[in-house]
């Protein structure tokens, strides 16, 4: 039997607008859960000093691998020469990191002799061989936010991490036009690899969000400033 085609071009459109309706988050009474509150500022944390076994500097985070749903892949070590080497970049996993708890030091199993396990990346400064579904933290932080219908709203200032490596929040800080909210804000993480059709994607130079004017017109700001 054959199908009428402009029937089913309308029913994928109505399957995409119910998809849409389901993954969309109400922006009016989503807020940051304890994980995040008890996270990590990920911008805080780049630039970090990093410690091997036994309280060994060995350089500084330099930038955050995360995978397509925002779950940290990996920290990105710059070593700065503390190892006797030019400043290289080394990749260890997260789950092999340990943060102090004043969030000022990172520990990592990273000495001179187990160097080629995390690898030097050819020596090339900043060119992280990061897989085609993984992105820099930096890719994001930065960015230009739009909302619906392509209203320019602010830029990413930073994202907020759980304990158990979770992407939490994205911080936006909105631009003058709206005057009205001051401050800082936090929004939830869109990953294209958690089936939102709108989502953050490393390909472009901008982060959409599913929200208009007026959904986030009674927002209250964020306390970033303790981040």
């Amino acid at each position: 039997m054959k199908m009428n085609l402009t029937v089913f071009a309308a029913a994928l459109t109505s399957l995409a607008g119910m998809s849409s309706a389901a993954n969309k988050i109400d922006i009016g009474t989503w807020t940051l859960d304890q994980a995040g509150r008890d996270g990590w500022s990920v911008k805080k944390l780049i630039g970090t000093k990093a410690f091997g076994p036994n309280r060994k500097e060995i350089g500084k985070v330099e930038n955050v691998i995360f995978g397509p749903s925002g779950d940290v892949r990996q920290l990105i070590i710059a070593t700065g020469g503390f190892l006797g080497f030019d400043e290289t970049p080394l990749a260890v996993n997260w789950k092999d990191v340990k943060i102090g708890p004043d969030d000022d030091y990172v520990n990592t199993p990273i000495t001179v002799e187990s160097l080629e396990k995390y690898g030097l990346f050819n020596g090339v400064h900043g060119k992280v061989a990061t897989t085609p579904r993984e992105w820099r933290a930096t890719e994001l932080i930065g960015n230009y936010v739009n909302l619906q219908s392509d209203n320019r709203y602010g830029s990413v200032r930073d994202l907020i991490i759980s304990r158990g490596g979770e992407l939490k929040a994205v911080i936006v800080k909105p631009d003058v036009d709206y005057g009205r909210m001051m401050g800082y804000y936090a929004f939830p993480f869109y990953g294209y690899g958690m089936g939102y059709d709108y989502a953050w994607n490393p390909a472009n130079n901008y982060y959409d969000l599913p929200f208009g004017k007026t959904d986030i017109a009674h927002l209250l700001p964020y306390a970033y400033s303790k981040k």
